[in-house]
């Protein structure tokens, strides 16, 4: 048998009290919070029979304070932290940088240390007066000096080849028993198709002394900006080599 309870006039007022929570005073539904702050925002569209509330100065001016007291959170907790990581990131890009260029100089230096070699026949030839004889067999001799030396350093993995040959003159201005000499080993041809051909490869320079035959030589590096640099660190050749 079921029981059944009769409403007092006091259920009554509750039950009217809650379904008023519940709809606005145009007895629509009320939106709950989170469908009235997704109108509010646009990113909801509440249906018809639903009332939206307008928002009163009191929410705003608890929206706007919020929006205050987090700004100056920012400013005084984590705008110090954003810099000082900032400020570590740059000291170590600046520690990186560091170690990279002395490590590039390091590199260079070896790479364009100077070798020494001598040619007795051209210093006889230039003590009696052949001035050409000289500055041929100094030019050959020279040449083969740097193509060996090259052809080692491929073979070794410190240069890119293969060589295809290792070409080398005298510089015109030259004239004296101080003589210069200027040489490419050739990897590959730049332009073809055009008179002269343009190659790519290492160059080298050679600084001889006519007079007893004796010259060095050292792999010669673009300055930065050029083609085979690029790297912002430039070291000059031994001077041996060119002066």
């Amino acid at each position: 048998m079921t029981k059944t309870r009769r409403l007092t006039p006091a259920d009554h007022d509750r039950r009217v009290a809650r379904a008023a929570s519940k709809s606005g005073p145009s007895g629509k539904p009320r939106a709950a919070r989170w469908e009235i702050l997704g109108a509010r925002l646009r990113i909801w569209t509440p249906p018809r029979d639903v009332e939206i509330p307008p928002i009163s100065r009191r929410a705003v001016a608890l929206v706007l304070t919020a929006l205050a007291v987090g700004g100056v959170a920012v400013l005084t907790l984590i705008a110090p932290l954003l810099d000082r990581s900032k400020e570590r990131t740059s000291a170590q890009e600046r520690r990186t940088h560091s170690a990279f260029v002395e490590m590039e100089r390091a590199r260079l230096i070896a790479d364009q240390r100077a070798q020494h070699g001598r040619s007795l026949a051209a210093g006889r030839l230039y003590a009696a007066g052949r001035d050409a004889a000289a500055r041929g067999v100094l030019l050959a001799e020279a040449r083969a000096h740097v193509d060996r030396d090259v052809r080692a350093r491929v073979a070794g993995g410190d240069l890119d080849g293969p060589i295809r040959e290792v070409r080398c003159h005298y510089r015109s201005r030259d004239a004296a028993a101080r003589v210069h000499i200027e040489c490419l080993a050739i990897t590959a041809p730049l332009v073809q198709g055009r008179a002269p051909t343009v190659y790519v490869g290492h160059p080298f320079l050679v600084a001889a002394s006519l007079r007893d035959g004796r010259y060095a030589w050292c792999k010669e590096n673009s300055q930065p900006g050029e083609e085979m640099s690029g790297r912002g660190v430039s070291v000059a050749p031994p001077a041996v080599c060119t002066r």
